[in-house]
């Protein structure tokens, strides 16, 4: 299997749900627009930030990494050592932030400049989490050739930890996300969900065998997890039991992000983003004005979110940065 991201955005047609006929005043959708433009960008893979002034992006082409950052008011690409496409970010502070990605690479920036971090594994790496700078999580692995890859971060080093004996033929761990250091979860290729308790980790039942791709969370007991193929694949976990769904008619999802345990915005195929709430699994799909692939969604929890993606196939890749408004 080859390297990319092309492995995880297959093209599907979308659906949509549009409000009921008799419905005299439907509500107000939110407002998806080009957050900046993305002519020369590459596939724009992760977003997150400290706060709605310092924002991250990051993605880029098969040879090439790229990072762009918002300081409130623009935009900028940022200087990083030479990488190849990165895939995930995230931190811990304005100073004290990873990104991973291609071929075992990773960086970390701390707060003036991006640095090259050695983790000893040629493996792609999708996703990085922490609960503290001394403890840092990535997962990754080789699809459809494996094993999954799990490292952590004690400060300074990364290591490899032994993933736990599976109980199907999951070929890698796609993210990693928390509320504390004794309760991370790790979601993966087939369904596979891991649990530590800041001791162990161990395969937990998922309720599914769709690849689960990302997650995100307001506390232990309201976690949601997206995925699946050809129709949108949705894990819950109440804070003991993960119950996983299929949510057709949306179509494949690859993102998540959570302000409130009543309601988590998701992404994914060709321009696919919607409400859904967890509890019911009902959803409200929303026009972003794009048909490219959505791979990552974060909210600065000021009324505003950002979605990206773009095509990950052929050459060059092609981005898309959204931003969405509900004020």
């Amino acid at each position: 299997m080859p390297h990319g991201l092309s492995v995880l955005v297959p093209v599907m047609l979308a659906a949509c749900n549009p409000p009921p006929a008799d419905d005299p005043t439907p509500p107000t959708e939110p407002q998806w627009a080009e957050a900046f433009d993305t002519t020369d960008a590459g596939f724009l893979s992760a977003v997150w930030g400290s706060a709605a002034d310092d924002v991250f992006i990051v993605g880029g082409q098969p040879d090439r990494g790229e990072v762009y950052h918002f300081d409130g008011t623009d935009w900028s690409p940022m200087d990083i050592p030479e990488t190849p496409i990165l895939i995930w970010v995230y931190g811990l502070g304005s100073d004290d932030v990873f990104a991973v990605g291609e071929r075992g690479s990773a960086l970390h920036y701390d707060g003036a400049t991006w640095t090259e971090m050695a983790t000893g594994t040629d493996s792609d790496l999708w996703g990085v989490w922490g609960d503290a700078s001394d403890d840092v999580w990535a997962v990754g692995g080789e699809i459809g050739t494996g094993p999954p890859v799990l490292l952590h971060f004690d400060g300074d080093a990364w290591s490899a930890v032994a993933v736990p004996t599976l109980d199907r033929a999951s070929t890698a761990l796609l993210k990693v996300w928390g509320t504390t250091a004794t309760n991370v979860f790790a979601v993966g290729q087939l369904g596979v969900i891991l649990g530590y308790d800041g001791t162990n980790w161990a395969q937990v039942p998922s309720g599914t065998s769709e690849d689960l791709i990302s997650l995100w969370g307001t506390g232990p007991d309201h976690i949601v997890a997206v995925g699946g193929r050809s129709n949108g694949e949705v894990a819950v976990y109440d804070g003991s039991t993960w119950t996983s769904q299929t949510v057709a008619p949306i179509v494949g999802l690859n993102g998540v992000f959570m302000e409130q345990p009543d309601e988590a915005l998701i992404v994914g195929l060709i321009g696919t983003a919607a409400t859904l709430d967890p509890d019911s699994l009902t959803s409200e799909l929303e026009t972003t004005g794009t048909s490219l692939t959505l791979h990552a969604v974060w909210g600065d929890r000021a009324g505003r979110a950002y979605a990206v993606g773009g095509r990950a196939t052929g050459t060059p890749y092609q981005g898309v940065a959204l931003i969405r408004s509900t004020q």
